[in-house]
């Protein structure tokens, strides 16, 4: 019996006298070949076409191109049929492979490709219902994404019907491969038709294909059964990146009858936001109608914030509007607002500011708290200049400081002493001159004033450690110093002022203030100093400490016992003094030598 293949199913091995031939899961089987029918389908109609033209492609081939496809035809051969062994030619190969390539949405390949093999496809599932055709391979390959999936299929048939597994034709384009399962119903349905409880049973054989070179994989047979009392079920595959990014609900693999409607959500932490799901979807939540299988992951980007944290005190006295999460350098604007019988009186980090309203630029976390108080009846208006001699304040009707109901006004008026002088701004900020005060919280604010020509230069320094504050100021001008104590060091005081022990001073400058301002520090390290007589018994010492600052001084008393006299230090064999100063600078075991005085000599 002769028989010439078929380039576009392989499976069919072609017919002879009445006779078709076709392989099904390794067996061969034989058939008589019916009638048929002069019908001819849209997908049939398809195939032609590309054949035609692949074949007039191939007149327009080079002899070289035609040559090169006759060599790489050597290497191939047809499928086994009937004991037999089909040896292609170069222009079987060049159908072969082009009518994939061009089914698959490319241009036909003029010189043989590289042919490398293909993976049989994983088995897989499928499931008929009503709604459904779900067809789910339980794996893929890597390369997944540079291949195509081709799924044939025959007509509803009836349960334990064999007939013609050659017969399946494709009723979709070819797939992308993927572990989620697909609905195919449509596709299917629009050339075969519904199956049902008589005809439900539906033969599927599937495969993969290379676009770029149209080489085909080994194939895989499975059938679909339709049910209409048992649902369907789809999975939602749903994995999380990394936690330190953020969360997802719905975690892990679950299953969901056809049509369930699941909710989803990804939770992105702080300095992460959400940017879309694996398949593109930027919905968050999202609900997904299970009518094939999802595997899916949220993407989160890096996308830094600051949070702002506003507090009240008392709690519960007030709320604050404007906090929340924030990115590097954005401004944050705030607004405290009290509660029924409290007002709004500063912001605990800056005492002067009793403006309710505040902006803050966010390049840190920043925690702020709005300090309230109870309204009362009456508050304390004060007011002052910072240097007596430069200016003057004057109130409307001479007006003095101290206690006025709520609501009252005072108006001040910060006027310099003469023209050498001139006012700045008031000690919260303020640079409104004249002034109104109104009583609804208390003041006490200062009229800054400054000479206008005359400057002091002020130094601030320190040993061990860094500081800030040295330049060149106008008499009058509000100064800030400070001192960062190196590691290992701590504050004792200012050198002007041995009460002074703050990191932080501020003063107004004038012509009594210090030109030069150290900050005296001494290292956290303790050191002891320990002397001791020998024999023990010939005196004792006195002024020994155990915890001794570094460059400390400590004074040492000997006292020799009746009859003894100190001949000398162990540290100093030329000094038998009975008192010692010494700077401590490292632990000292000393030792004092007495010896005993001749009865001639006392």
């Amino acid at each position: 019996m002769r028989y010439k293949p078929s380039i576009a199913f392989d499976r069919m091995s072609g017919s002879a006298k009445g006779v078709t031939a076709s392989q099904n899961k390794g067996a061969i089987f034989l058939r008589t070949k019916g009638t048929g029918s002069k019908k001819r389908t849209a997908d049939q109609a398809t195939i032609k076409s590309i054949f035609r033209m692949l074949q007039q492609n191939w007149k327009h081939l080079t002899q070289a191109e035609i040559v090169a496809w006759n060599n790489a035809a050597k290497s191939q051969s047809g499928r086994r049929v009937l004991g037999q062994k089909a040896q292609l030619t170069g222009t079987n190969l060049y159908l072969r492979l082009n009518f994939w390539v061009m089914r698959c949405g490319g241009q036909p390949l003029t010189s043989p490709p590289l042919l490398a093999g293909i993976e049989q496809p994983a088995v897989a599932q499928a499931a008929i219902s009503d709604s459904s055709f779900m067809f789910r391979l339980n794996s893929v390959p890597e390369q997944a994404a540079g291949l195509r999936l081709v799924v044939m299929a025959t007509g509803p048939q009836t349960v334990g019907t064999v007939t013609g597994v050659g017969r399946g034709s494709t009723f979709c384009e070819p797939l992308v491969p993927t572990a989620g399962a697909v609905n195919l119903l449509q596709a299917y349905a629009g050339k075969f038709g519904m199956p049902n409880a008589g005809k439900p049973k539906v033969f599927l054989r599937y495969f993969y294909v290379n676009p770029a070179t149209g080489e085909k994989s080994g194939e895989q047979l499975i059938n679909a059964f339709y049910s209409a009392t048992e649902p369907v079920k789809y999975r939602l595959d749903m994995s999380n990146p990394d936690v330190t990014m953020g969360t997802v609900s719905n975690m892990g693999v679950h299953e969901y009858n056809e049509g369930s409607v699941v909710g989803i959500l990804a939770n992105p932490t702080q300095n992460y936001t959400f940017l879309r799901w694996s398949d593109g979807n930027t919905l968050n939540p999202r609900n997904l109608v299970m009518d094939r299988d999802y595997v899916l992951q949220p993407v989160f980007v890096y996308d830094q914030h600051y949070r702002l944290t506003a507090n009240v005190s008392p709690t519960y006295r007030g709320q604050v509007n404007g906090r929340g999460m924030y990115r590097p350098g954005e401004t944050a604007h705030l607004v405290a607002e009290p509660s029924n019988g409290w007002e709004f009186d500063h912001w605990e980090d800056q005492p002067d500011n009793h403006n309710p309203e505040r902006d803050v630029v966010m390049n840190s976390d920043v925690s702020l708290t709005a300090v309230f108080v109870a309204i009362r009846s009456s508050y304390e208006l004060y007011w002052n200049v910072n240097v007596y001699g430069f200016g003057g304040i004057e109130s409307d009707d001479d007006v003095d400081c101290g206690t006025f109901d709520r609501g009252d006004e005072v108006v001040i008026t910060a006027v310099p002493a003469n023209e050498n002088y001139e006012f700045v701004r008031w000690s919260d900020g303020n640079t409104a001159n004249p002034r109104t005060l109104v009583a609804n919280r208390d003041y006490d604010i200062i009229a800054e004033f400054r000479h206008k020509t005359e400057t002091k230069r002020i130094s601030v320094d320190t040993y061990y450690g860094e500081t800030t504050g040295s330049g060149t100021y106008h008499l009058g001008e509000l100064v800030e110093i400070s001192v960062t104590p190196a590691e290992g060091f701590h504050m004792v005081h200012w050198d002007d002022d041995d009460d002074e022990t703050a990191l932080v001073r501020r003063f107004y400058v004038d012509r009594y203030t210090p030109r030069y301002f150290e900050a005296i520090l001494e290292s956290d390290a303790t050191y002891h100093v320990r002397a001791v007589c020998e024999p023990e018994e010939a005196g004792t010492v006195t002024g020994c400490v155990e915890a001794a600052h570094y460059e400390d001084s400590v004074e040492l008393d000997v006292t020799p016992a009746p009859g003894w006299r100190i001949v000398e230090w162990s540290d100093d064999r030329h000094f038998d003094g009975d008192h010692r100063t010494i700077d401590v600078y490292e632990d000292l075991d000393l030792v004092v030598y007495l010896e005993e005085i001749e009865g001639d000599e006392e």
